[in-house]
């Protein structure tokens, strides 16, 4: 199946759309959670706090499949398939793992974070919005971010064993016995 240049550019823009709003969540809840861990002010950290689970509960959910399944539908109705260039099964590799860690991980620990913030009195600091390991999502998804993006720019890596048995075998069918 391979899809109309009409068809391909649309889910190329919303793919495009939906990576940048993925990315721009992440530095979102970056700003969000560096006023969470270094405020002093408890109803500000409160705030950061209510804002990450609002942003990430709302957002990164429907964001996040809508990158990963264009993605899905790019590699698939275009040249370039799911595994067979090494960096398009990088990419998806990469997207599924971000996707994952956003539904099992992140999600619930910004949704923990919280019911703390909800159960901690005004003016009472959230011991858990003070840690600083909160950034470490934020760097790891980042980093993912940033490398899919410069593998998309760059497409190093040539094909797969899988895509070279791919291309090669037409060009073996038309050739004279």
């Amino acid at each position: 199946m391979t899809l109309t240049p009409r068809w391909r550019k649309f889910v190329l823009v919303v793919h495009v759309v939906s990576s940048l709003g993925w990315l721009g969540i992440t530095l979102v809840n970056a700003v969000l959670t560096f006023t969470s861990v270094f405020t002093g002010d408890a109803r500000r950290q409160h705030a950061a706090i209510l804002m990450m689970d609002q942003i990430g509960g709302y957002l990164l959910v429907p964001v996040s499949l809508t990158a990963l399944i264009s993605g899905i539908v790019l590699g698939v109705g275009t040249r370039w398939g799911l595994i067979r260039y090494k960096w398009v099964a990088i990419k998806l590799l990469l997207t599924l793992i971000a996707t994952g860690l956003t539904l099992f991980s992140l999600l619930p620990g910004l949704r923990e974070l919280a019911a703390a913030a909800e159960s901690t009195m005004d003016g009472v600091l959230v011991s858990a919005g003070r840690r600083v390991d909160g950034f470490y999502p934020i760097i790891v998804s980042s980093t993912m971010y940033l490398t899919m993006t410069v593998l998309s720019v760059y497409k190093p890596g040539g094909k797969t064993a899988y895509g070279r048995r791919v291309t090669a075998k037409p060009a073996r069918e038309r050739q004279p016995v």
